[in-house]
């Protein structure tokens, strides 16, 4: 009589997590866009209420990726705890899950911007920030709430219009080119010139001078040397760059004085 002996084998389904626990395998680690994504740019960061008034709003230019990035910032008021012409730096960094850091000294005291760093790293979601010490120190503990967004170059052909309280318009034609760095204090500078169609005040194309952009705004100057008309441009403009809002434009010369608001559009 032969006695038989049956071995049962386990079932794949139950070796398997055996045989990734020997293997070593574990899930991949999650991919977050924004860690490599480029933060270069012109970045402006405002209160989004007058909670604060040391220092409601400021600009200038970040650089790196949502790993490692550090910038150089200013003051946008004249009568915040420090002049726009006092320059101060941050350096930061986002974590795993997009919660990114920056800090700085700023008036003697330290600044601590937050918020979650979106896909394409250009705004911060859900951000604020806070001062503690020196001059510029909030008078609450408490961070305020802030927008932060990146401001696409003002590069491009633009085209539009000035009008004066008269309802006067003159026809603007610019072709404007954004520096990609920017200067020591964080603004970025405009080269280009601009065209007033069939306007006897300005021998066409006029180059622009004294240009400066920074978060939100730009101010420029098209000087005319031949007819010495001169018009000093001020505005803000949309994120994305394709929108010029004229908030002041002021005429002086033979032609002048005259003054009034505009609009131009990027083709």
């Amino acid at each position: 009589m032969h006695l038989r002996f049956r071995i049962s084998r386990p079932s794949l389904f139950a070796m398997l997590p055996l045989a990734l626990l020997l293997s070593g395998c574990s899930d991949p680690a999650p991919f977050y866009p924004s860690s490599i994504a480029s933060v270069n740019g012109n970045w402006q960061i405002a209160a989004t209420s007058a909670a604060d008034t040391q220092l409601p709003s400021i600009s200038g230019a970040l650089v790196g990726t949502g790993a490692s990035m550090s910038g150089i910032l200013h003051s946008d008021s004249a009568s915040a705890c420090v002049s726009p012409s006092q320059p101060f730096t941050v350096h930061g960094s986002t974590d795993a899950h997009d919660l990114t850091t920056l800090t700085g000294s700023v008036g003697g005291g330290t600044l601590t911007i937050t918020g979650t760093l979106s896909n394409d790293a250009r705004s911060l979601q859900n951000a604020a920030y806070l001062v503690k010490g020196g001059s510029c120190a909030f008078t609450s503990s408490t961070p305020i709430h802030v927008t932060a967004n990146a401001f696409s170059p003002i590069t491009g052909n633009y085209v539009g219009s000035f009008s004066d309280p008269d309802g006067h318009l003159i026809d603007v034609t610019a072709s404007l080119t954004q520096a990609p760095a920017s200067d020591p204090n964080g603004n970025f500078t405009l080269s280009g010139s601009g065209s007033f169609a069939s306007n006897p005040c300005f021998n066409s194309p006029v180059a622009i001078s004294n240009t400066q952009v920074t978060g939100g705004s730009f101010n420029l100057t098209y000087a005319d040397a031949t007819t010495t008309n001169t018009v000093v441009v001020a505005g803000t403009f949309t994120p994305d760059g394709t929108t010029l809002n004229v908030t002041n434009w002021t005429l002086t010369g033979p032609c002048g004085p005259d003054q009034g608001t505009g609009t131009l559009t990027k083709q």
